[in-house]
């Protein structure tokens, strides 16, 4: 007699029995058994396949799976084949995945979850508008008056709205946000998506309210990108990087060793969508090509697959190593990025479009650089550096990023020169008048504001023969401007649209235009280069940003500055001047086909040169030694001091013999490890010739260029280009003794408690013989409050030497981003003192008399020239450093001593504004008050009780 088989409600229990004890393999036994008798229940097999999917065994669900669907009839087949779906999904197996979520569909139409899935498979396939399809279809199948339909009603429109964007069907993307919103407005991303999608189309305004969002609501919801076009605040800007989703996400722990690696050259790695199509992409593309390899490996990291250009093609060849991160996830691509040990990681897309932020938020490299893709500040704490040049980034836009500046020192823009410019068509075959002055602005529509396109309508006005031409990709975008333009009284027909085209064909066409007009707040950046390049003349209006000073740094850098202007009543009146002067125009073409070739802009090789050395000062870890290619250590700086950075600001007024000698007695210092930095704000190359030779011979020597800086802020762009612990500086002209750094380095390496360490600076005349006058006192270790006594008092006169930063040298941590502060306020007049003042708070100072550089006094003023301004701006900041030690009780805790010299500024100030009362009184009233106020606190402390 056999025995029985097991009934199907004993192995049910059984099957439930051992789910409940995880006990997987009999579980999967029974389940297989009953499935194949068509008895195991759909909840039984939902739950088991869920199981073996997440402990690997994803093959192994899914035949139980089609076991199941074989071998039972049931009314719920469409919910076993869905999910299969989303098991072979989790599993990567896609197309399979595709063909179980169309059966359940083929089973039951109306299955919303199913319709949804296939859309996002879809999207994951890059089966663009087959996910249109679907989702459309999915939202004509949703009740949208059933409450519990809005979650679903919600991810439909926005799923329309993501991939109708990637198709660039603006209108329909644009109306599934807003109905999205209308939905739930409180989706701040979906709202940072509408506005952008509003830029694309130049719907404006691109805030305009919607029910349940006002204005200022939305305002506030704008992307970092979107920000950079709408505002030139480089604090709304900030703000708008702050509110970006990587940086509202918890920090994730550092992949990458913070001190580095050590390895023979450098791995630099740069990170792009696709190293084609994209802006950044077309910049860098000579770039990798370009690098010294006796120095460096490169390695390209990318994600996108399209290549319609043809361009990845050839920039992978220039590279070491191209990886393609197109599968992984954020934290997988930083994974491999870490895995390949390298040493800098160069981001081109910041938040910009196509970034992934995401993966540098990993710390896939011990150093991380933001350039070119996002101008403006990522406010990620991982990204450490952001390149720059002098004009896109001065002095006063470093409280607006949280990136450390590192300047290039002509432009920040890189281009690729290996671009051919063929004939240009005919003006008739891109449909433009043959008699017409033809303006143009290929920049993205995105970038078109409200205001920048209301001037260049009164443009138009003032030179009623011109025509403007612009690039715009879609019908809606050009209706929308022609509407734009008959609101501002210009007809319609005088704008011109220009199709895309090849890039070759694109640049030919270009060299029709007459005058190219550079937007605000975002400037043109690769447009603006590629008029320049194909001899077109741009008029750019300078912003206060990094991304609305952008075409000025290409204007100076190829010898235009006049084409820069400062406000826009200059930049219609410059644009309407050259529609009607042809002879200033031909002249400025002229030598701006001269000029490319001869000036920096265009000097690619320079750049990367000047780049790598960039890299070399800021790589974390050491580079092996290697004879034969790097030299011997004896020749190399000794990495266990201290570094130093040597600033030697110039201008206009210095010249180029002085400055040499300058930078060679720096370069004779015998200190073990310097850099000296030149900055030259004036105009002109002279400078820059002298000095080639010796940047060629000396990597620690870099110069830069900063048109246009003042030289308190000229001196200050030489500390934001300075890496040393320690600051010295030498103006041009200034030769220092060869022990200068190594004296001074002595007593800051031996006696912790020093904070500031100054020296006697010998006067010579012209001829180099030494003037009259000695050290101010011996050789001292001094009292930080004694001296900074003496400092208080400065009245102008010797005590002055003390504190001018050529005499200094100073920690850098006391420096801050720059010169002349003390307890967080800015001192222009008494900079110096200032300056000491702060590195003296609760520390010495070391004197030494010996004169360990001499320099050419500047000629004193004539009497006649002082201005009330010169006179008061003095005496307010001798106040209001009194006030400050005061408060502080840094230095003059002398009560008695205190009210004396707070009596004599008081004096001194009273009495300077008795002497010019009138003027006073018919002049800025603020200055009035600053005046009074100072005063009023002044009397104030005097009068009280100690």
């Amino acid at each position: 007699m056999t025995a029985s088989l097991p009934s199907d409600e004993s192995q049910l229990q059984e099957l439930n029995k051992a789910l409940a004890a995880n006990e997987l393999t009999q579980a999967a036994k029974l389940a297989f058994a009953l499935a194949k008798r068509g008895t195991l229940p759909i909840m039984q097999l939902i739950g088991l396949a869920g199981l073996m999917g997440h402990a690997g065994q994803a093959e192994r669900a899914a035949e139980l799976y089609h076991l199941w669907l074989r071998c039972t009839e049931s009314p719920l087949l469409f919910a076993a084949w869905y999910n299969l779906g989303v098991l072979q999904i989790q599993a990567n197996e896609q197309q399979e995945a595709e063909q179980s979520l169309r059966a359940a569909l083929a089973i039951k139409p109306d299955f919303i979850d199913a319709r949804m899935t296939l859309g996002t498979l879809q999207e994951r396939l890059r089966q663009h508008e087959a996910a249109l399809a679907t989702w459309r279809a999915a939202l004509a199948q949703i009740d949208p008056d059933h409450p519990a339909s809005r979650p679903q009603q919600i991810q439909a429109l926005n799923s329309v709205a993501r991939v109708a964007a990637l198709r660039k069907h603006y209108p329909e993307a644009e109306d599934a946000c807003a109905r999205s919103l209308l939905l739930d407005p409180k989706q701040s991303e979906i709202a940072a998506q509408w506005i952008s999608l509003r830029q694309q189309q130049c719907a404006w305004p691109v805030c305009a309210p919607l029910p349940g969002l006002a204005e200022a609501d939305l305002g506030h919801s704008a992307s970092a990108a979107s920000t950079l076009c709408i505002s030139d605040d480089p604090a709304e800007q900030l703000a708008a990087a702050q509110r970006h989703p990587v940086n509202r996400a918890a920090v994730p722990a550092a992949l990458a060793d913070h001190s580095g690696y050590l390895h023979r050259k450098l791995r630099i790695g740069y990170l792009c969508s696709d190293f084609s199509s994209r802006a950044a992409a077309r910049l860098t593309a000579e770039l990798y090509g370009l690098h010294q390899r006796e120095q460096f490996d490169i390695y390209g990291f990318s994600w996108n697959e399209e290549d319609r250009s043809g361009l990845r093609a050839r920039v992978a060849q220039q590279m070491d190593h191209h990886i393609r991160l197109t599968v992984m996830s954020d934290l997988q691509a930083a994974q491999t990025i870490r895995a390949h040990e390298i040493d800098i990681l160069v981001d081109l897309h910041g938040l910009g479009a196509d970034g992934r932020p995401g993966i540098l938020a990993h710390r896939a490299a011990p150093v991380q650089i933001s350039w070119l893709g996002h101008p403006g500040s990522s406010a990620m704490p991982a990204v450490d550096y952001v390149l720059a040049d002098a004009f896109v980034l001065p002095p006063q836009l470093h409280a607006s990023f949280t990136e450390r500046p590192l300047y290039l020192p002509d432009c920040v823009q890189i281009h690729d020169r290996r671009r051919t410019v063929g004939p240009a068509p005919s003006r008739a075959s891109c449909g433009l008048p043959e008699d017409a002055f033809v303006f143009c602005s290929f920049n993205s529509s995105r970038k078109l504001t409200p205001s920048q396109f209301a001037s260049w309508m009164r443009i138009l006005k003032r030179a009623p023969h011109s025509v403007l031409w612009l690039a715009a990709d879609s019908e809606p975008v050009r209706d929308n401007l022609r509407i734009a333009a008959l609101r501002h009284g210009v007809a319609s027909e005088r704008l011109v649209f220009a199709p895309h085209l090849p890039q070759a064909d694109y640049l030919a066409r270009l060299q029709l235009a007459d005058l190219c007009l550079d937007t605000l707040p975002f400037s043109g950046g690769t447009a603006a280069a590629d008029a320049l390049w194909a001899g077109v003349p741009m008029l750019t209006h300078a912003g206060d940003s990094y991304a609305a000073r952008l075409g000025g740094s290409l204007l100076h850098a190829i010898g235009l500055p006049e084409l820069v202007m400062r406000s826009a009543r200059t930049y219609e009146d410059k644009a309407a001047r050259l529609a009607g002067k042809p002879q200033e125009l031909a002249r400025l073409r002229r030598r701006l086909t001269k000029n490319r070739d001869k000036t920096p802009l265009f000097d690619t090789p320079a750049l990367v040169r000047n780049l790598e050395q960039l890299y070399l000062q800021v790589a974390r870890g050491a580079l092996q030694n290697d004879a034969d290619q790097r030299g011997t250590s004896d020749s190399k700086p000794d990495a266990t001091l201290p570094l130093v950075s040597i600033l030697i600001p110039t201008s206009e007024a210095d010249s180029a013999e002085l400055l040499e000698a300058t930078v060679r007695s720096a370069l004779a210092q015998h200190y073990g490890r310097c850099e000296i930095i030149v900055s030259d704000s004036g105009s002109g190359d002279t400078r820059y010739k002298r000095l080639n030779k010796l940047l060629a011979a000396h990597p620690q020597l870099r110069y830069n260029r900063a048109p246009t800086l003042s030289a308190e802020d000229n001196l200050d762009h030489c500390l934001a280009l300075a890496l040393g612990e320690y600051i010295a500086v030498a103006p041009a002209g200034d030769l220092l003794h060869e022990e200068k750094i190594s004296k001074m380095m002595h007593f800051y390496q031996n006696y912790p408690g020093i904070g500031l360490v100054a020296c006697w600076r010998q006067p010579i005349a012209a001829d180099g013989k030494p003037l009259p006058g000695g050290p101010l006192m011996p050789q001292a270790a001094l009292g930080g409050a004694s001296l900074a006594g003496v400092l208080l008092a400065y009245d102008g006169g010797a005590s002055a030497d003390l504190c001018q930063p050529a005499g200094l040298l100073l920690k850098r941590a006391n420096l801050g981003t720059s010169f002349g502060h003390y307890q967080g306020k800015r001192y222009r007049h008494l900079g110096g003192v200032a300056t000491a003042l702060a590195a003296l708070a609760g520390h010495e100072c070391a004197y030494l008399s010996e004169p360990l550089s001499q320099y050419h006094p500047t000629p004193p003023a004539a009497p006649d020239a002082a201005t009330l301004d010169s006179m008061l701006a003095p005496a307010l900041e001798r106040l209001y450093l009194l006030y400050e030690a005061h408060t502080r009780q840094h230095f003059l805790t002398d009560s008695t001593r205190f009210k004396t010299l707070l009596a004599a500024r008081l004096e001194a100030l009273s009495l300077l504004v008795h002497r010019h009362h009138t003027q006073l009184a018919a002049g800025d009233a603020q200055q009035n008050e600053t005046v009074q106020q100072a005063l009023r606190l002044g009397y104030q402390l005097l009068l009280s009780a100690f």
